[in-house]
């Protein structure tokens, strides 16, 4: 009976005594393990502290090694245990995960859990991927392998393993029962893998009713898993786990007990029990998912199974078995005067208070709330309440349990069990031998203290002695028929008036986008940005809100062709760049909205060839298409914590250009929000002060010419060294590649220097080939030199090709230069950054076209001067009169004229 609860000690230790007074002999000893009944075992569950059982779900995916085998049996939900995770496809958004669900065959998987609701597989079955979750909003596959010993490695996983390797031939999984997961990741709904939950019909198990050769009836075999069935009757799975589940000669999980010492008769019993039709089901069924290892043993596999069927668990001399949660009949009555008066006796009609409960709660694994432990109603006895004079209150969790109506009804048992409390330990005559077993239903009919029926829970025989031969000794709990009364069940749920869904948030209230101007750190320029801003959430929820924005996507048409050419005008993109289309109706096949795309080859500023990959094959677009095309490139996203309201961005973003914007909230605990729609916003121009500009474009250009002069100091150095090498002489030398002359007050000085050098440093490989040519001069303290320069370099680092001229006079300390400077190169050697320079170093700077017609144009004293200008656009902070009487304000927007 539920209420009687199996403790599992062995037959020696709770009858050491019988050992001893009768040779070692236990044939006619017996227990029927229940304690206190299941609620007052709960009652107590403080002081027994009871270890965890199995149960009917895992709610968490478990990764890892050496985790504890499991196998389910009935139906269960499960997590899985993830063992494997591959990326695959163009920019690897194709994630194939592997999930272990049984360590043992299992028969089919009903359903999954997907973003809160669930869902079926259906559809056409891939070869590959296997059947599409139906009714979601994004594409993910379920590809099941049920655990069989021939099964062979999965063809798909081979495949598309990356690296290559990964997964062989040699992964069979042989007796695991695997699902395969193919999520298809898209930006707008699954951003990463789907975190899988299935339900599965568990286990197939064998059924000795439906084995013809042991008195059944049917084609099942212990020696031939094939004929199993899937079951969710809780004596066929205790049944099984006592003999022990095995794939091959392994056993995955179970006790291994031989089959002598399970006598089939009483284990039929049970199960006809459980099979019977209440209401409108059986009357017992459960799901488990047992476990082998990590500490797991055999009785907590075994005691959610016992209390999800009202059992009581027997071990005797005919073996180990259970006895179903039903009335049974009396199997004896003995009286006052068979009870052995010079014999210990105690009798009680009443429970210790610790072992009374009226009130009782309780928990099963609700399916429709995927698995999680869900409340049953509250049951308060009354009487038994005002006879207590306090509340006695036990909660009680049905693990095993995944039916309501099942798990009231076993509640409703546990607690009319509970009151109950009649107990007795007496001693009977030895002619009740034979039929006081342990477990069975007697009746005593006593002139002094009434009639009661009674369940026996110990039986074991006295010491051979002077009083008498065999003795019976019993320890009875008081039972009643009444226990069962189905009239009295209640099923869950109790509640009438159900609270409604909760009021969250699903998108920012108010949320408006403005273009703005922000100034830049250190200066007096201002540059376009966007400005987010959205009310307070009264949903407290809401964490943060995460803004997508990027650049307006523009119409675009596709041509199907070979390969297919996209017409996107003025796109200004380079071969490689990344991009993507979006249609109001179907693109051609061969592309696919919304999903990374790159630039394969530019035929003109408005046309351009695609490929899945960077570098890859030409897109070749058929079929037919329909709807309005637009072509966007990558979007960017922020995002602000809350109480944050307001979000001012400046990444990516350019002046006087349109932009897209949308929304989304991020919760905790998370839940499933989606991106608003998109709308649009402008931005404003960029405002520059030009002078500030201009003095930083001048600091720049001071240091690197200044740093340029460190360099061309050793060529200087070089040429001094020739001049000091020449001997003395009013005549002239002259080398290879360079010539001096010396006098005690002069020196005059040339030389050409060619260069090349290569440089490998751990792999990282510099080439650099250079051209001087310089000439010195000086007598006293003047001097006179000039030099070019012509330098090149490629490898780590900077690509870059420069070329240097300078002169420069000196007199005593004080000297004047003037020299360009020309550089053409790419930053870090990255083409997409290429530099390229034109300086000049001059104290005054003349553009003439040599004629006493043209006015030339000059740049002296800080001071760029022309007397005439034929300009298109003019972009300015401040116009203004040489006399400043006349002044227009770009900048500020203003316009004044001062009258002297």
């Amino acid at each position: 009976m539920g209420f009687l609860v199996p403790l599992f000690v062995s037959i020696g230790s709770a009858i050491t005594g019988a050992f001893s007074l009768l040779g070692g002999s236990t044939i006619l000893a017996g227990l029927a393990r229940f304690g206190l009944g299941l609620a007052a075992k709960y009652a107590l569950g403080a002081l027994l502290a009871p270890k965890p059982q199995s149960q009917a779900s895992q709610l968490d995916t478990t990764y890892g090694e050496d985790l504890a085998r499991s196998v389910a049996m009935g139906k269960v939900g499960t997590a899985g245990h993830l063992i494997y995770r591959n990326a695959y496809g163009s920019g690897n958004r194709r994630v194939q995960d592997v999930y272990i669900l049984s360590n043992f065959q299992i028969n089919a998987i009903t359903r999954v859990r997907y973003k809160g609701e669930w869902k079926t597989l259906g559809g056409t079955e891939d070869a590959t991927k296997g059947f599409r979750i139906q009714s979601i909003d994004s594409e993910v596959w379920v590809k099941l392998y049920r655990g069989t010993m021939s099964q062979t490695a999965d063809a798909g996983l081979i495949a598309r393993a990356n690296p290559v390797g990964r997964w062989t031939t040699n992964h069979r999984g042989a007796g695991i029962a695997y699902a395969i997961v193919t999520s298809v990741l898209n930006r707008e709904h699954l951003t990463t893998p789907w975190e899988a939950f299935f339900e599965i019909q568990g286990a197939p198990l064998y059924d000795w009713r439906l084995d013809s050769t042991v008195g059944g009836s049917g084609s099942h075999r212990w020696s031939d898993q094939t004929t199993w069935a899937f079951t969710e009757n809780p004596m066929l799975m205790a049944y099984a786990l006592e003999r022990g589940i095995s794939n091959g000669t392994e056993m995955m999980v179970g006790k291994g007990t031989n089959a002598s010492r399970l006598p089939l008769s009483y284990w039929t019993l049970a199960a006809n029990v459980c099979d019977e039709v209440v209401g409108s089901g059986a009357r017992y069924s459960a799901g488990l998912i047992a476990a082998a290892g990590s500490g797991v043993t055999h009785d907590q596999n075994m005691q959610p199974l016992l209390e999800a069927s009202a059992s009581t668990w027997v071990e005797d001399a005919s073996g180990e078995y259970p006895i179903a949660g039903a009335a049974q009949s009396i199997a004896m009555t003995f009286t006052d005067d068979d009870i052995m008066v010079d014999e210990p006796f105690r009798f009680s009609v009443k429970r210790t208070k610790s072992e009374l409960i009226n009130t009782l709660s309780g928990t099963y694994l609700e399916p429709d709330n995927f698995y999680a432990q869900t409340p049953m109603a509250i049951r308060i006895d009354a009487p038994a309440l005002a006879e207590d004079g306090e509340r006695l209150a036990v909660s009680v969790p049905y693990a095993a349990v995944n039916r309501s109506d099942v798990a009231d009804r076993l509640a409703d048992i546990a607690f009319k069990a509970s009151r109950y409390q009649g107990n007795a330990e007496i001693v009977i005559h030895p002619k009740y031998l034979a039929d006081a077993n342990a477990g069975r239903w007697v009746q005593w009919t006593s002139a002094e203290y009434g009639t009661f029926v009674f369940q026996i829970l110990e039986k074991r025989l006295g010491p051979l002695g002077d009083k008498a031969a065999r003795n019976v000794y019993l320890t009875l709990q008081q039972v009643d028929d009444a226990i069962f009364d189905a009239s009295a069940y209640v099923t869950v749920p109790v509640l009438t008036d159900p609270p409604g869904d909760p009021d969250y948030a699903s998108s920012a209230s108010n949320f408006g986008a403005i273009g703005v101007q922000i100034q830049t750190a250190g200066s007096t320029d201002r540059k376009a940005a966007i400005r987010f801003s959205w009310d307070p959430f009264d949903d407290v929820t809401v964490t943060a809100v995460a803004v997508e924005y990027r650049p307006e996507a523009v119409g675009v048409t596709v041509s199907i062709a070979s390969p297919g050419v996209i017409t996107w005008p003025n796109h200004n993109l380079s071969a490689g760049d990344l991009f993507y289309l979006a249609t109001t109706g179907a693109l051609p096949t061969g592309l696919t909205p919304d999903s990374p795309m790159y630039v394969k080859t530019v035929l003109t500023s408005g046309t351009f060839t695609a490929s899945l990959t960077p570098g890859g094959a030409a897109i070749v677009t058929t079929g037919t298409q329909s709807g309005v095309h637009s072509g966007y490139v990558s979007s960017i996203v922020k995002r602000a914590e809350m109480p944050v309201q307001v979000l001012t961005v400046s990444e990516g973003v350019l002046p006087s250009k349109t932009y897209e914007y949308r929304h989304r909230v991020i919760t905790s605990p998370p839940r499933a929000t989606f991106f608003t729609a998109w709308g649009q916003v402008s931005t404003p121009a960029d405002v520059f002060d030009v002078s500030v500009d201009l003095a930083q474009t001048q600091a720049d250009i001071r240091n690197f010419l200044a740093g340029l002069s460190l360099g061309l100091q050793d060529v200087r150095d070089k040429l001094a060294q020739v001049a000091a090498a020449a001997t003395e002489n009013a005549g002239r030398q002259v080398s290879d590649n360079s010539v001096a002359v010396r006098t005690a007050r002069a020196n005059a000085a040339a030389f050409t220097e060619l260069s090349a050098e290569i440089t490998d440093l751990d792999g990282q490989i510099t080439a650099v080939a250079s051209a001087v040519t310089a000439v010195q001069a000086s007598v006293d303290t003047v001097s006179a030199d000039g030099l070019f320069q012509i330098v090149a370099t490629a490898g780590t680092g900077d690509v870059v090709s420069r070329m240097v001229a300078q002169v420069r006079a000196s007199v005593g300390s004080v000297w004047v230069d003037a020299g360009w400077v020309i550089e053409a190169g790419f930053t870090g050697g990255n083409p997409a950054a290429p530099f390229s320079n034109f300086i000049i170093n001059a104290g005054k700077f003349v553009v003439t076209d040599g004629t006493n017609t043209g006015t030339p144009l000059t740049f002296s004293g800080g001071v760029l001067k022309s007397l005439v200008a034929n300009i298109g656009t003019v972009t300015a902070g401040l116009l203004q009169s040489a006399d400043g009487s006349v002044k227009l304000d770009l900048n500020n927007g203003f316009f004044s004229i001062a009258v002297p």
